[in-house]
C-alpha cells in the first residue's frame, strides 16, 4: 500500500503510474479543486517532450488525453528576443530533439485541465481530498502518516509530493530555509493574439535585471510572466499590479507593452520566485521524496513539473522491478533498497537541470544590448550602441551550447523508457529544411503549411 502526501501534478502522475503498476495507492491532498490555491489565473503548464514521453510510458491513453487538450509550441520558433528593440538574439529548436528520438512535441496546458485529467484517471476513490499530512512515523515494517485532522493511515511506504513547503521533507530532515531567486514575478493571462502567432510559440524578452516571458496557450489566448529584480515580500496598492508593470516595462517594445495592456487587473498575480537546492539525500527508510519537495527550481526552464513526472515514472519502474524480484524469490519484498535505487536514478540529472534553470535565471536578467547599461554615471554610453561585450560572448556560447543542452534536457531517457511505443521520426531531408527556421522565418511559414516526410 502506497501513501502519496500531495496530490498536485507529481502527486498524480506517480498515484497513476503506481495503480497502473498494480500498487494498492492513497493520496492526501489538502484541497484538489484550489490548484494549489491559484485558480484559473495561475495559467497553464508547459510539459515539454520529455515529460510527454514518460507520461506516455506510465499511461499512453492519459498521455494523449493530455497531448491533444494542449497547445504545441515545439514546433515553432522559440528563444530570447531584445526586450526594448524586440529583435531576435537566439532562437532555440525545441522540435529536432524531440522528432529526431520519437519523442512528442512540447506542449502547454491549462492546469486545471491537466489536473482534472489526472485526477480522473487515477480515481476519485484513492485520492481524499480535505486531508492534510502533517506528521509520519516510520515502524520499520510499515509507515504511518497523520493529517491534520487526527486521522492516521498506515502503509507500505510513503511517498512526500507535497510540494516546495514540504512538510514530509521538515519531518525527514528538520526545517530548512527555500533560497529567494531575488526576483518577483508577475504573471497573467489576456485574450491576444499577436501577429506572428503562426510561427512563434514562446520569447523571453531580455534585460537588466529584469526579463519578460510570453507563450502561446491555445484559445486565442497569450500567457505571460514578467520578472523583477527586488526584495521578497512587496506588494503592489489595490489594484496596482497593471499601472506598476507599464512603468517597469514601458519603455519595451510593443510585443510586451501590447500584451500588458491587454491584460486584465483581476487576471494578474504576483509571486516571489523561490527554489531549494536538491538534497543529495531524498530519503529514508520507507520514505522517499518526489518534485518540488525535494528539488524546487526556479521556472525559467519550465522543467519542474516535468522533473516530478520523470520522478514519477522512475519511481513506480523501481518499486514494480523489487515486486517482481520479491515474487520471484519469496522474499519480502524489499521497499527500502527500491527506493534508494530510485534516488540514486535522478539524483544527477535533476541537479544538473536545476542548475540550468538558476543559470537561465542569471542570463536572462544580466543581459545587456549596449555598453553602458547599469553603469550609472558611464550609462552616456549606450547612446553609441556599441554591443555589450557579454551579449557578443553569450551568444557565441548559447549557439554552441544550448543545442547541446536542449538535446540532453528534451531527450531525456526516452529511448529507454519501458512500455512507451516508438513514434515516427523525420526524415533526413525534412530535418535538413527545419534548419531554415532559424535563419528564415518564411521558411516556418512553408514548413506549417507543407507536406512533411516523416518515417
Amino acid at each position: 500500500r502506497v501513501l502519496v502526501a500531495g496530490g498536485g501534478i507529481g502527486g498524480l502522475v506517480f498515484a497513476l503510474a503506481a495503480k497502473r503498476k498494480g500498487f494498492e495507492v492513497v493520496v492526501f491532498e489538502r484541497d484538489l479543486s484550489a490548484i494549489r490555491g491559484e485558480g484559473q489565473y495561475r495559467g497553464p503548464i508547459q510539459i515539454q517532450s520529455n515529460a510527454l514521453a514518460a507520461l506516455e510510458a506510465i499511461d499512453f491513453d492519459v498521455a494523449d488525453e493530455v497531448m491533444k487538450a494542449g497547445c504545441i509550441t515545439g514546433q515553432r520558433i522559440n528563444g530570447l528576443v531584445d526586450g526594448v528593440s524586440g529583435n531576435w538574439y537566439i532562437k532555440f529548436d525545441t522540435f529536432t530533439p524531440a522528432v529526431e528520438r520519437g519523442l512528442p512535441v512540447t506542449r502547454v496546458i491549462s492546469r486545471m485541465t491537466l489536473q482534472k485529467i489526472l485526477a480522473d484517471a487515477v480515481g476519485e476513490d484513492i485520492i481524499l481530498n480535505g486531508s492534510n499530512v502533517v506528521s509520519f512515523e516510520d515502524h520499520g515494517e510499515k509507515v504511518s502518516v497523520t493529517l491534520e485532522n487526527g486521522e492516521r493511515f498506515e502503509g507500505d511506504l510513503l511517498v512526500g509530493a507535497d510540494g516546495i513547503w514540504s512538510k514530509v521533507r521538515k519531518n525527514l530532515f528538520g526545517p530548512k530555509d527555500v533560497t529567494y531567486s531575488g526576483y518577483t514575478c508577475y504573471t497573467g493571462i489576456a485574450d491576444f493574439i499577436p501577429p506572428d502567432i503562426n510561427t512563434v510559440g514562446y520569447r523571453v524578452f531580455l534585460g537588466h535585471k529584469q526579463y519578460f516571458v510570453s507563450s502561446d496557450v491555445g484559445g486565442g489566448k497569450m500567457q505571460w510572466y514578467a520578472f523583477h529584480n527586488e526584495p521578497a515580500g512587496g506588494s503592489d496598492k489595490p489594484n496596482g499590479k497593471k499601472e506598476r508593470l507599464l512603468q517597469i516595462f514601458g519603455g519595451w517594445c510593443d510585443n510586451v507593452v501590447d500584451l500588458l495592456l491587454a491584460t486584465d487587473e483581476e487576471a494578474i498575480l504576483r509571486r516571489d520566485i523561490f527554489d531549494r537546492m536538491p538534497k543529495f539525500t531524498w530519503g529514508k527508510g520507507r520514505v522517499t521524496l518526489l518534485g518540488d519537495s525535494v528539488h524546487a527550481m526556479q521556472p525559467n526552464l519550465g522543467q519542474g513539473g516535468c522533473m516530478a513526472i520523470e520522478d514519477s515514472y522512475q519511481l513506480a519502474l523501481e518499486l514494480d522491478k523489487a515486486w517482481k524480484q520479491s515474487s520471484e524469490s519469496g522474499a519480502p519484498i524489499d521497499i527500502a533498497s527500491s527506493l534508494r535505487r530510485y534516488e540514486d536514478a535522478r539524483r544527477v540529472r535533476v541537479a544538473v537541470i536545476h542548475g540550468l534553470a538558476r543559470m537561465a535565471a542569471i542570463m536572462a536578467s544580466t543581459y545587456k544590448a549596449y555598453l553602458g547599461v547599469g553603469l550609472g554615471p558611464l550609462s552616456f554610453l549606450t547612446n553609441f550602441r556599441i554591443p555589450h561585450p557579454g551579449r557578443v560572448g553569450g551568444r557565441f556560447f548559447i549557439d554552441i551550447g544550448m543545442p547541446l543542452m536542449l538535446s540532453w534536457v528534451l531527450g531525456g531517457n526516452g529511448s529507454n523508457l519501458e512500455g512507451r511505443p516508438q513514434q515516427c521520426r523525420l526524415t533526413d531531408k525534412a530535418n535538413d529544411e527545419l534548419q531554415n527556421w532559424f535563419k528564415d522565418d518564411d521558411a516556418l511559414e512553408r514548413a506549417l503549411t507543407g507536406e512533411w516526410f516523416l518515417l
